[in-house]
């Protein structure tokens, strides 16, 4: 176990890394993975509570979908005018999302299982490399 530092928001990028390479085989590198994924949804749980929508912004939401999918040329007008009626809704949804990502760039320590370069998968990308490099060791 190594403890990582980095920005909340290189966590989630690093997690969502973590997602990609999950199909990859191998015993020890699945473990790691599936040890990091774990950790690292504990750690960041506060953020995706934090970042949930309201029931009333979903409903808003799914109308808006409903609409941009029935008409998608001529949607806009009607997307505007829904909004400005719900205009108190969608400004406090802008500033949760706001909050979030001014939190996303806070500092935090974690301390997660490395991947030594030898059990990388052979299949593996330089994508897929690039997005759980964090957690890479020689």
């Amino acid at each position: 176990m190594t403890t990582i530092n980095a920005t909340k928001g290189e966590f989630v990028n690093l997690i969502n890394g973590l997602f990609q390479v999950q199909e990859l085989k191998g015993k020890k590198f699945g473990l790691a993975i599936s040890k990091n994924i774990v950790t690292l949804k504990k750690e960041l749980q506060h953020l995706e509570d934090l970042g949930k929508p309201s029931e009333e912004f979903m409903e808003l939401a799914m109308k808006v979908n409903e609409i941009s999918q029935k008409d998608p040329e001529n949607s806009k007008v009607e997307i505007d005018k829904l909004e400005k009626e719900n205009e108190e809704l969608v400004k406090l949804r802008r500033e949760q999302m706001d909050n979030v990502s001014e939190l996303m760039k806070d500092e935090m320590s974690i301390e997660l299982k490395t991947i030594s370069e030898k059990i990388l998968p052979e299949e593996i990308t330089a994508k897929q490399i690039n997005s759980i490099e964090k957690i890479i060791n020689n």
